[in-house]
C-alpha cells in the first residue's frame, strides 16, 4: 500500500510526496484540523517576537472597522481568471493553506487528506462550513461538490463549456496532471491523475486558487453584490472606483472569528493622499511604501507600527519572444549583464530587499542570495566587466550601442513597476547610447489583457511565486505553462520540468531543479530578474494580529485573505 509523505524543509510549502509502507491508508495532513468548535484564541496565541515583526499585546476586541487603502477598487471579479486580488480573496477562502513562517501544509476547506496511490487523492471537506446567507445559497453548506467543481475550473476544464480561451485560467498549471475530478460523496473528493504530481496539493494552497461557489458562473460575474461565497466577509457595498465594504459572515465556520464587523476598502490613486490618509488615522493599514515614504510616516507618527520581512513576490522584466530581438540569446544576455540589481533594489526600497535568480530565495530548492551575487550579472563586484562583456553581445548580435534595437515596456499602474521600469531604461541608455526604450503604463484592465493575450514586447512587473518551486517554474518556462506570457518555448527546459513534476524523490527533484537553474542563467535567460520584493504594511497602533498572520510564506498582495486574523485590543 502507497501512502503520502509530507515533504518538509526550512522555508519549503510542503510537497506531496510518495513513500511506500506496510501499513493501513491512513491521513497525511501535517497539522491537526481546526473545527468550528476549536477556540479562536488560538489564532492569537503569543508567540516570540520576531525581527520586523511588532507583536501588539492585549486581548483582542470584537467589533470595529478595518479600513484599508488600495489604489481602485477592484476590476476583475472572476477569481479563478483574474491576475490577481478580487473580491473573492475576503468572501472566498482557500481550500488548503501554508503556515506563514514554515511554509507547511495546513489544513482550511479541506480538512484532511490521503493518498491511496502515486496517482489518486481523497479531500475531506469539513462539515458545517456555511454559505452567506445571501440568495441562491441562503446559508446552505459548502461541500465536496462545490470543491470538486474549483478544482475542475482553476485546472481550466470548463473553459470550453464556458466558451472561455483556456489561457484566461492562469493558474491552471498549479493543478497541473489532473485526470478527473469528482464528489464521491457530500464530504469527499476523488482525484485522480493522469501522472504522479509532486506539488499537486501545494498548488491548491496558490493564493489566488480562492473557492468560490458551484452556481457562480451561472449568476456572473458583473455585479459583485450578487456574490456569496464562505468566507470570513460578506460584501454589502461596491461603488466602483470608490470603495467596497465587507460585513462580517456570522455563520463563518471558524469560532468567534472575524474579529471585525466591518472591513472597508477605500480608493486613494494618489500616493500623497494615501500617506496622509494614513498619517490621519483614516485608514488602518498601507502597503509597500517606498524608502522615502517610510522615512515620512515614522517621523510624523512615531507610534505606527511597520511590518517588514521578504515576502513570495519578485519583480522582473519579461521579454516577449514574439518580439523578434528578444529570440537571440546574445540580446538577452547582453540586458542581463548589463542591469544593475543593486542599483534597482536600493533605489526603490533602500533595504530589505534579497536576490533572486531563476527562482525564489525562499524555495529551499532555490540558489541561495549568496550564490545568486556570485554570478554573472548579479555579482556587484564584477558589474564593470560583465557591462562590456554585454557590449560585445549586443555588437555581435547586429545592434552596435544599441542601434536599432527598439522596445515597449509596459507596465502596471503600480510605483514600484514604474520605478523598476525606468531604472532599467535609464542603465540601458547609459550603456547602449542608441537604444530606444519606450515606456508605457496603460490602465489595468488593459495591462492584463495584453499580458494574458500575450500582446506585448516586454513587461516591467510583479509576481506572487507559485507555492511550490517546480509549479513556479512550470508555469513560467515550460512550452505550456499558464503563466508564460512571454512564449518562451524550449524542449530541454520542458523535459527537465515534466521529469521534475512527476519526481517523487526529494534528492532527483533537487538535482533537476539545479540542473535547470543552471540552464536558465547560462543559456536561456527569458527574463531579467530584480529582486526579491521587501514586504512592507504600516498598520495603526491599535491593531494587532499580524504577527500570527503575515510572514515569509503569505501573498504580499495586501492583507485581504487574512483580515479575519486581525483585530483591535
Amino acid at each position: 500500500m502507497l501512502r503520502g509523505s509530507v515533504l518538509a524543509g526550512a522555508g519549503l510549502a510542503s510537497a506531496a510526496l510518495i513513500g511506500c509502507s506496510s501499513g493501513p491508508k491512513k491521513s497525511v495532513n501535517d497539522a491537526a484540523p481546526q473545527s468550528a468548535s476549536t477556540p479562536a484564541a488560538a489564532a492569537v496565541a503569543p508567540q516570540a517576537e520576531r525581527a520586523g515583526m511588532p507583536v501588539v499585546k492585549g486581548t483582542p476586541k470584537k467589533g470595529g472597522t478595518f479600513t484599508q487603502q488600495l489604489t481602485e477598487t477592484n476590476v476583475q471579479h472572476d477569481q479563478h481568471t483574474a491576475v490577481s486580488n478580487s473580491e473573492w480573496m475576503i468572501i472566498g477562502q482557500r481550500a488548503l493553506e501554508l503556515d506563514e513562517w514554515s511554509g507547511k501544509l495546513r489544513p482550511s476547506l479541506i480538512e484532511s487528506w490521503e493518498i491511496p496511490d502515486k496517482n489518486t487523492f481523497l479531500l475531506k471537506v469539513r462539515k458545517g462550513i456555511k454559505m452567506h446567507n445571501r440568495a441562491p445559497w441562503n446559508g446552505r453548506d459548502w461541500d465536496a461538490a462545490d470543491l470538486a467543481w474549483n478544482l475542475n475550473r482553476i485546472a481550466g476544464n470548463t473553459a470550453d463549456a464556458e466558451k472561455l480561451p483556456k489561457g484566461n485560467f492562469q493558474r491552471s498549471t498549479t493543478l497541473e496532471g489532473i485526470s478527473k475530478v469528482e464528489a464521491i460523496d457530500a464530504t469527499t473528493v476523488k482525484v485522480t491523475m493522469a501522472k504522479p504530481s509532486s506539488g499537486f496539493l501545494n498548488g491548491i494552497t496558490e493564493i489566488r486558487n480562492v473557492m468560490m461557489p458551484k452556481e457562480i458562473v451561472d449568476i456572473g460575474f458583473k455585479d459583485p453584490m450578487k456574490f456569496g461565497g464562505m468566507g470570513p466577509y460578506m460584501i454589502t457595498e461596491s461603488q466602483d472606483g470608490v470603495r467596497q465594504t465587507y460585513s462580517r459572515h456570522e455563520g463563518y465556520w471558524v469560532k468567534d472569528q472575524p474579529y471585525f464587523d466591518k472591513v472597508v476598502q477605500v480608493a486613494i490613486p494618489d500616493r500623497a493622499a494615501s500617506l496622509a490618509a494614513f498619517v490621519s488615522k483614516q485608514v488602518s493599514h498601507l502597503s509597500s511604501p517606498t524608502a522615502q515614504e517610510q522615512k515620512t510616516i515614522q517621523t510624523a507618527r512615531t507610534d505606527a507600527l511597520l511590518y517588514s520581512y521578504v515576502g513570495v513576490n519578485y519583480q522582473f522584466v519579461m521579454f516577449n519572444f514574439k518580439h523578434k530581438p528578444f529570440a537571440d540569446i546574445r540580446v538577452r544576455k547582453a540586458l542581463n549583464l548589463a542591469t544593475d540589481r543593486d542599483e534597482v533594489g536600493s533605489g526603490y526600497h533602500g533595504s530589505g530587499w534579497g536576490w533572486l535568480a531563476a527562482l525564489h530565495p525562499n524555495f529551499p530548492e532555490a540558489w541561495n542570495e549568496d550564490k545568486v551575487k556570485t554570478l554573472a550579472g548579479w555579482n556587484p563586484a564584477t558589474k564593470a566587466k560583465d557591462r562590456e562583456e554585454a557590449v560585445k553581445l549586443l555588437s555581435a548580435a547586429g545592434f552596435a550601442d544599441g542601434d536599432k534595437l527598439e522596445f515597449e515596456i509596459m507596465h502596471k499602474v503600480k510605483a514600484d513597476n514604474r520605478e523598476n521600469a525606468l531604472r532599467f531604461q535609464a542603465q540601458m541608455a547609459k550603456l547602449f547610447p542608441k537604444i530606444k526604450i519606450v515606456i508605457k503604463a496603460p490602465e489595468t484592465a488593459v495591462f492584463d489583457k495584453s499580458q494574458a493575450g500575450k500582446d506585448f514586447q516586454s513587461i516591467s512587473n510583479d509576481s506572487t511565486m507559485a507555492p511550490d518551486a517546480v509549479l513556479e517554474a512550470y508555469a513560467r518556462w515550460h512550452s505550456k505553462g499558464s503563466r508564460n506570457y512571454g512564449s518562451f518555448e524550449n524542449a530541454e527546459a520542458d523535459a527537465l520540468l515534466d521529469k521534475a513534476l512527476g519526481e517523487l524523490d526529494l534528492k532527483a527533484r533537487q538535482d533537476l531543479l539545479n540542473t535547470f537553474q543552471d540552464k536558465w542563467v547560462s543559456d536561456w535567460m527569458p527574463h531579467v530578474q530584480f529582486y526579491a520584493t521587501p514586504t512592507r504594511h504600516f498598520v495603526q497602533p491599535n491593531i494587532g494580529g499580524f504577527d500570527k498572520a503575515f510572514g515569509p510564506w503569505d501573498s504580499g498582495r495586501g492583507i485581504t485573505h487574512k483580515t479575519n486574523l486581525i483585530y483591535e485590543v
